[in-house]
């Protein structure tokens, strides 16, 4: 990413010191995708978030999440992009893929304190933010905003999850790939054929079947 990056302290220092420029690439990449979850997220709630998280810096097939992992974080992609996905009898099945400005996480693992049954991965070099839900409770507990922006995050979450699986319940295989088209062609851009017919619940030789018929 082009750009002079910065760490995490000299991001809080800056937004307190207002002789400095705090407009930063990251800075603005953090500010865009916390406001896209709650317009109501003020300068200094982002600094207060800022506070709680650490820059990561991430290989391809990186694991953040492990399985079996008590998830206690949530994750947003600078650059790069993350896999979440599970083995079923020994076979990786594709849940969901975070782009730049995406958020992430395992809301199961994360509510019950459960061991987690997914992983999250680099699905090729990335940088993320992990912010770390235990310290943003213990600090800002009594911070309305900072409440409601987990809040609405969860839910966020939460819809991008049950869009995945109203794929299974209301498409076929063909319109599972078309609606991808439509409405995230970054997913047929950014992944191989492999993982996105994991993805889609099919093999990659109907994948192809399907693109082949599209292509014609």
């Amino acid at each position: 990413m082009p750009g002079i990056r910065l760490s995490l302290k000299a991001i809080v220092n800056a937004g307190q010191n207002k002789d400095i420029c705090i407009a930063t690439m990251d800075h603005k990449i953090l500010e865009a995708s916390i406001k896209t979850v709650s317009q109501r997220t003020t300068e200094e709630d982002i600094r207060l978030l800022v506070s709680c998280a650490q820059n990561r810096e991430l290989k391809k097939g990186e694991v953040l999440l492990k399985e079996g992992e008590v998830c206690r974080s949530f994750y947003l992609v600078e650059q790069g992009y993350l896999r979440t996905w599970c083995n079923k009898d020994g076979v990786a099945i594709n849940l969901s893929f975070a782009f730049e400005g995406d958020f992430t996480t395992n809301l199961r693992s994360i509510n019950g304190r459960r061991a987690s049954e997914l992983i999250i991965e680099a699905g090729e070099d990335s940088i993320v933010w992990v912010f770390d839900l235990d310290v943003i409770l213990e600090q800002f507990n009594s911070h309305p905003q900072m409440i409601l922006f987990i809040r609405r995050l969860s839910v966020q979450i939460l819809l991008a999850a049950e869009e995945h699986s109203n794929l299974f319940k209301l498409y076929t295989p063909t319109e599972r790939y078309h609606y991808i088209e439509k409405n995230k062609p970054q997913l047929l851009q950014r992944i191989s054929l492999s993982q996105l017919a994991s993805y889609l619940g099919v093999t990659r030789e109907t994948l192809s079947r399907i693109r082949g018929k599209r292509d014609r």
